[in-house]
């Protein structure tokens, strides 16, 4: 994009070989490119003086991997600016950076120490630069092309050049003794001699209570659950070699067990690492994912129980109410037959009843009565059991607009 819009820069990532990342940091150091796109990758360890700005195009993970960030500008007391594109996902981390920042002015000489300043980038803006990214869709497909094709290249040329070497120097590379660990065969046998006879004798002490008093609750524990693993252990071989079976591998022994730990470990590692980079529209993906897959889930168990309260004749409302369906009564008498059968001979005689309605209109003295229960001031009504009003009620409506 950079380059398709104008712009000299160099680039810095895991994909380039040694040669290509140290030709552009030194054509950044050089002042021949003004811009360096790099990844994580130059976030520690470099120093390049005359760094004006900083960059930040998704906020990272973590606050110490953000201050490595910006801590390639304004290094050795010198000035600097550092610029982050953020958006709501990552707002809380932001905060962190802005009360890390008061700290260290707080505890910062200088004025300008730390100073955060918020701007908020105009829509019109991101609307004409991604309109702009847009139109050079086809440009950058081609270009991408391209570096595809160069890096097979690079990667041909690396696999011919070594096999060269091997050809040229295959007697000398197999006249090369073999590589050796530091610890000798023999010292390994030896210390793992000794930490057998270590484990025997704790055994042994485990087996006369010998030395318990003197363990903590975790160690004792630990032997304890060493020893049934054993047992069950032998139990297990006793009964395989009973039943003619070949032996199996111990699975519960302590190698497997410390394996299995140090695997999820490195699971657990491997995951946080992914968290940490993964980037903003990265997590929005994944959160809109988890919200379809669980709207999906809840629309699929809500059909499940619409059709399980069909079969028992009962079904659910908008709201969610249990509902059941009346079953219907056929009547006894068809709405063509009268108590003596078939009214059909006297269709002429049919005599409709309806109720008369009540007058609604209302005489001047009259109130009409209310929906709600009022306990106003009512005119019309009697008071008492003859009518009369009584000892404690109110004397005039006057007297009950003053109260």
């Amino acid at each position: 994009l950079c380059g398709l819009c104008g712009l000299q820069c160099g680039e810095l990532h895991g994909n380039l070989t040694q040669v290509q990342r140290l030709e552009a940091l030194e054509q950044f150091r050089r002042g021949e490119v003004r811009v360096l796109l790099a990844t994580d990758l130059a976030a520690r360890g470099l120093d390049v003086e005359g760094v004006e700005a900083v960059i930040n195009f998704e906020m990272p993970g973590l606050v110490p991997t953000y201050v490595h960030r910006i801590g390639r500008t304004a290094r050795a007391g010198r000035r600097g600016t550092a610029c982050t594109l953020i958006g709501e996902g990552r707002r809380t981390l932001m905060k962190e950076v802005i009360r890390d920042a008061n700290e260290k002015k707080s505890r910062s000489s200088t004025s300008e120490a730390g100073v955060i300043r918020s701007r908020t980038i105009p829509p019109s803006v991101i609307t004409h630069f991604s309109q702009k990214i847009k139109s050079l869709e086809p440009h950058i497909r081609e270009v991408r092309a391209a570096e595809e094709v160069a890096r097979l290249d690079r990667i041909a040329e690396m696999e011919m050049t070594k096999a060269q070497n091997f050809i040229k120097h295959s007697d000398d590379i197999q006249a090369r003794p073999k590589k050796e660990w530091f610890k000798s065969e023999r010292a390994a046998e030896e210390k793992e001699a000794k930490a057998q006879a270590k484990l025997d004798k704790e055994k042994e002490n485990l087996l006369s209570g010998k030395g318990l008093h003197r363990m903590t609750r975790k160690k004792r524990r630990r032997r304890e659950a060493m020893m049934e693993a054993e047992e069950y252990q032998e139990e297990l071989r006793q009964s395989r070699e009973d039943e003619g079976l070949s032996e199996k591998k111990n699975p519960l022994a302590e190698g497997s067990i410390q394996g299995g730990v140090r695997a999820a470990k490195r699971k657990e590692a491997h995951k946080e690492k992914d968290v940490q980079d993964r980037s903003l529209a990265e997590d929005d993906a994944k959160r809109k994912a988890k919200q379809l897959k669980k709207e999906k889930l809840k629309l699929k168990a809500k059909a499940e129980l619409k059709a399980e309260l069909a079969e028992e004749g009962e079904f659910m409302d908008d709201e969610g109410n249990m509902m059941r369906k009346r079953k219907k009564v056929k009547s006894r008498y068809s709405a063509d037959q009268d108590a003596l059968g078939d009214g059909s001979l006297f269709d002429d005689e049919r005599i409709a009843y309806q109720k008369p309605q009540a007058k609604t209109t209302n005489t001047p003295n009259q109130v009409e009565k209310s929906a709600y229960q009022f306990t106003a001031y009512d005119p019309n009504k009697k008071y008492g059991k003859h009518g009369k009003a009584s000892h404690h009620g109110f004397k005039s409506k006057s007297k009950f607009k003053r109260r």
